[in-house]
């Protein structure tokens, strides 16, 4: 995922998954021709065979559904945000001024605790949900975390004041596994890094 500032200061987010597909599917046709060749040359038994289509057919399937490509402008001039994004089959598309949108949020998968992985989600005030990718996207250097605080700062929006208030109400209120929860999805933080920052904001309350 990148983003390309311009001189306008208008911003585009994109992702582009091309390159992973055409070597999946590179990888689909050189084992399907493996095949062909044992079939009608080689010969070399059913087990390695059915080995071999089964291959070609996972490679096949990866290429489809990991295929996705998005683009989203942020226009300040206009104060609308134009998207597309396609995802295996899948397009859409759509623009949204920039007032609707409710938050910025930056996702983690259930029990992703190792090398981090995110993505962006548009939260708007009628409550859909906008990823910016549907998966998510490998994130060890913290690059999908900036690119959320650039497009928080372009809409307008103070990542303190959209969710540290909340967060300090909830820990006072006694729900700390919901103030976890809030900075997960706020900050992209791994469950440690957000129970840790949950404990400093405790002691600092204190």
């Amino acid at each position: 995922m990148t983003i390309d500032e311009r001189a306008d200061g208008t911003a585009v987010v994109s992702y582009d998954s091309l390159r992973l597909t055409r070597f999946m599917l590179t990888a689909t046709v050189l084992l399907l021709a493996v095949a062909g060749y044992d079939s009608f040359v080689g010969a070399r038994g059913t087990e390695r065979l059915v080995g071999l289509l089964g291959a070609a057919a996972t490679c096949l399937l990866v290429g489809i559904v990991f295929l996705e490509r998005s683009w989203f402008q942020f226009a300040p001039a206009t104060r609308l945000v134009t998207w597309r994004r396609r995802w295996a089959l899948r397009q859409r598309a759509g623009t949204i001024p920039f007032n609707s949108i409710q938050s910025v949020l930056v996702e983690r998968p259930i029990g992703d605790d190792g090398t981090p992985s995110r993505r962006i989600v548009l939260k708007t005030l009628a409550g859909e949900d906008i990823p910016v990718t549907v998966g998510y996207r490998p994130d060890a250097d913290g690059a999908v975390l900036h690119i959320a605080s650039r497009i928080r700062e372009l809409l307008g929006h103070d990542s303190d004041a959209t969710h540290l208030p909340n967060v300090r109400a909830l820990i006072a209120a006694g729900k700390t596994i919901d103030a976890i929860r809030v900075l997960r999805e706020e900050e992209g933080l791994s469950l440690v890094e957000a129970k840790r920052r949950v404990e400093e904001l405790i002691q600092s309350n204190g």
